[in-house]
């Protein structure tokens, strides 16, 4: 008996077995490999982005530019006069780029500035007495920002002053000028460091917030002075190329 049951659980097992198909164990091996395969891993590659260390100043939007005198532009004394009126205690005025082309005709700008820089201040910088002052005579603000709306320690990027200096542009041209940092030892400045910009005498002095770069051009003496967060490099691409302010066209809107 025991034997006849065990034969009827074979053919049985055999039956079901026939009914599945000719191959039924055939897929446990492939399923079980897929069940176990190597995740699919998807890959990506950064191209590394260079940014410009400077860009072109005529991108720059001038804060100042819709400053209306009421002086004819072709008369600097009244042009003068027209902006000190405008003081309220500070000596250093707002005034826009075409006053300043009037009271002081060859002075330059540089044909670059920072990277993320957007707008540019200027202004003219009068004695206590009234009169036009000579050391510095301009200063340019540059921003990355709509400025005064922001820290100065973090939206103005550079400041431009520049002095009339004819007596030591002079002084520079001689053979045996004196081009060591001398000049500035009664500067607080942690490093002075003499080089050349485009064959001229420049300095570089470094503090705690930046860094200035000196030059003489014509007979002005232009400091420009950069923030800790822009290169040096920038700085200097600045002090090497510039152009007459009347020729720079902003893009003022």
């Amino acid at each position: 008996m025991r034997k006849a049951s065990r034969a009827t659980a074979l053919l049985v097992a055999a039956a079901v077995l026939v009914a599945c198909g000719e191959a039924p164990f055939a897929s446990m091996g492939r399923r079980s490999s897929e069940w176990i395969s190597e995740p699919t891993i998807v890959t990506t590659t950064t191209v590394p982005v260079t940014l410009p260390s400077v860009i072109g100043s005529d991108v720059l939007k001038w804060f100042n530019d819709t400053i209306v005198t009421p002086a004819p532009l072709d008369d600097p004394a009244a042009v003068e006069d027209a902006i000190f009126e405008r003081r309220a205690g500070d000596l250093y005025i707002q005034a826009s780029r075409a006053e300043v082309i009037s009271l002081v005709p060859d002075i330059r700008f540089p044909a670059t500035v920072p990277y993320l820089a957007e707008y540019v201040t200027s202004q003219v910088v009068f004695d206590v007495n009234g009169e036009l002052s000579h050391d510095p005579v301009v200063t340019f603000g540059i921003w990355s920002s709509e400025p005064y709306t922001r820290s100065r320690s973090v939206a103005q990027m550079a400041v431009l002053l520049v002095a009339s200096d004819a007596e030591a542009s002079a002084a520079l041209e001689q053979p045996d000028a004196d081009v060591s940092c001398t000049r500035f030892a009664d500067r607080s400045t942690e490093v002075c460091e003499s080089f050349s910009i485009e064959g001229r005498p420049a300095w570089s002095l470094t503090a705690d917030n930046g860094t200035t770069l000196v030059w003489f051009e014509g007979i002005f003496r232009y400091e420009l002075f950069g923030r800790t967060f822009v290169a040096r490099s920038a700085l200097q691409q600045m002090a090497a190329e510039s152009l007459p302010l009347a020729e720079l066209e902003p893009l003022s809107g």
